[in-house]
């Protein structure tokens, strides 16, 4: 199974217009994709997206003979701000001793709320929205990027852009995960920005990082 998290700033996105690539990766992975529809800001603000897409993860563990799932094959994956989300529900399982996450895909993660100012265009914006103080902006569940201790977390493969305006802190992200003893890839897309509603909707823009998602996943769940 992948749990998959959709992104939009927290501010907007849903099950439709994610629909595109969850039936994309379901159809090509041949896994079950549970999409998340979580709480948006600023009428629902951090933590709480974190955490009910933390508790949809906790479901699938206490339902899993129901619904005909292997517990121990389930990875989690989002793109943007839902692939913040992602990275953040693998530290909050692996904080509350629930480490079973296999694997996580991140597309375009924002991982570092506390850099966002003007020269990030709309991620300031989108930050005031979603938190709810300055101080969250430090908080590892708002920004895993600030975690102290990566250690233990589930292998990553993480995609940026090389003209996407988060492009560094993905790589930082890769590079600690890495110092950390985690098996992580970070593949950066040439001539690429921030692939937004391509990657929903998966369209020929998105295709690389769609086939890379794909191939990884596969691979992930033939040696899970």
């Amino acid at each position: 199974m992948l749990i998959f998290i959709h992104g939009a700033g927290w501010v907007a996105g849903n099950l439709d217009t994610h629909d595109n690539v969850c039936r994309c990766l379901c159809a090509r992975v041949k896994c079950v994709v549970v999409s998340v529809d979580y709480g948006l800001a600023p009428e629902h603000k951090f933590p709480r997206p974190v955490a009910e897409s933390y508790q949809v993860y906790e479901w699938i563990l206490k339902h899993s003979y129901q619904i005909a799932i292997d517990p121990e094959r389930i990875a989690i994956g989002g793109d943007s701000s839902g692939g913040n989300i992602a990275a953040a529900a693998c530290l909050m399982a692996k904080d509350r001793k629930n480490a079973k996450i296999v694997f996580q895909l991140l597309v375009n993660p924002a991982l570092d709320l506390s850099v966002y100012d003007e020269s990030f265009g709309n991620m300031q914006w989108f930050r005031e929205q979603y938190l709810r103080d300055e101080k969250d902006s430090t908080h590892p569940y708002a920004s895993p990027l600030l975690a102290e201790n990566l250690a233990e977390l589930p292998p990553a493969f993480i995609v940026v852009g090389e003209l996407d305006v988060l492009r560094t802190e993905g790589e930082a992200f890769g590079r600690q995960l890495r110092e950390a003893g985690v098996n992580v890839n970070v593949y950066c897309q040439a001539d690429k920005g921030h692939l937004a509603g391509d990657f929903a909707r998966a369209t020929e823009e998105a295709s690389e990082a769609v086939d890379l998602s794909v191939a990884v996943l596969r691979e992930v769940f033939r040696n899970s």
